[in-house]
């Protein structure tokens, strides 16, 4: 993971985004909302993960990526997203089909956007997206960004693949195959959402617990790390069906929740070990609900709250105690 350039307006700024589905409506209205308040800074580092990583290009290419950020998660595309594989759902490899979330991203990563991306990278910024591999049942982050700055003739391929892959939840959607290097040899994975093993990252595992990785910071330069959660990490109290599916999905939410909660205790220890300020937003108590509504009601409602948040400046105050 390489370190970004120094910034040129003395603020050093690393965003993470998170996972959450539908619940990225959220984080796509907060981004917009800041954007729209005029203080947003220019990331010199952007990560994403699952619905983190759909978003992730459009923020790192700043305003010009707004709009498209917008329609993307309110204009109803995503309603189609989950479109059932009746026949195969019990014998293939997700309940919905991947086509329709395929060509969702497809549609918004245009060859534009990836010129835009690959720009950011040759001024020396970093975009990052993670994936699971099934196989070996590690995050692999990619490093998209110089991905969209390669003469590769499928650069553009490559990087939708490795975005829907972010975005397939295991069992919901198809995992994606996808070619790669390991060890010197050519082999072909099975990458599937990135939230499996991480909601949300700041720096690979092997670095959370490095000091000083930046280096120390030039006179009148400042440091933040910046998280947007795509969701809540606390617990919420719900009568669980007793039935198969109901058990199962609650048993995997209290997993994800517990899991993000010590991801955040982890990243504001890294924060702290590397001189970085540390700001986090997430969605407003009682806003979310599901991250697989995908109505464009619920997607408004969560954009709307988002946009509200972030046109106040009132986000980052509002999600400090989840990491007490």
């Amino acid at each position: 993971m390489a370190a970004a350039a120094s910034p040129k307006d003395g603020a050093f700024d690393l965003l993470a985004l998170s996972g959450g589905g539908a619940e990225g409506a959220y984080g796509a209205g907060l981004l917009t909302g800041w954007g729209e308040r005029g203080d947003r800074p220019v990331f010199e580092v952007v990560t994403g993960v699952s619905t983190g990583a759909l978003m992730a290009p459009f923020v790192f290419i700043g305003s010009e990526g707004d709009a498209e950020l917008r329609a993307a998660f309110t204009d109803g595309r995503s309603s189609r997203v989950l479109s059932p594989r009746w026949l195969m759902a019990l014998r293939g490899p997700g309940v919905f089909r991947q086509k329709p979330l395929r060509d969702l991203v497809a549609s918004a990563v245009t060859p534009e956007v990836i010129a835009g991306v690959a720009q950011g990278h040759r001024e020396g910024r970093r975009l990052y997206v993670a994936t699971t591999s099934l196989d070996t049942q590690d995050q692999v982050i990619w490093d998209v960004g110089a991905l969209a700055a390669s003469d590769r003739p499928d650069a553009r391929e490559r990087f939708i693949d490795i975005l829907v892959a972010s975005s397939s939840i295991p069992g919901v959607f198809p995992p994606v195959f996808i070619d790669l290097e390991r060890d010197g040899r050519r082999v072909r994975e099975l990458h599937a959402d990135g939230r499996t093993t991480a909601n949300f990252f700041v720096a690979p595992e092997g670095l959370m617990m490095a000091r000083d990785l930046f280096g120390p910071a030039e006179a009148g330069q400042s440091r933040r790390l910046w998280v947007i959660l795509n969701g809540r990490p606390e617990p919420v109290f719900s009568v669980a069906p007793y039935q198969p599916l109901s058990v199962a999905g609650r048993g995997l939410d209290a997993m994800m929740k517990a899991s993000t909660r010590m991801n955040l205790i982890a990243s504001r220890r890294f924060a702290e070990a590397n001189a970085m300020g540390f700001d986090l937003a997430m969605a407003p108590v009682g806003a979310v609900e599901t991250s697989l509504d995908f109505s464009p009601e619920h997607m408004q409602a969560l954009f709307d709250a988002g946009r509200t948040q972030g046109l106040s400046g009132a986000a980052w105050s509002a999600g400090t105690l989840a990491t007490q």
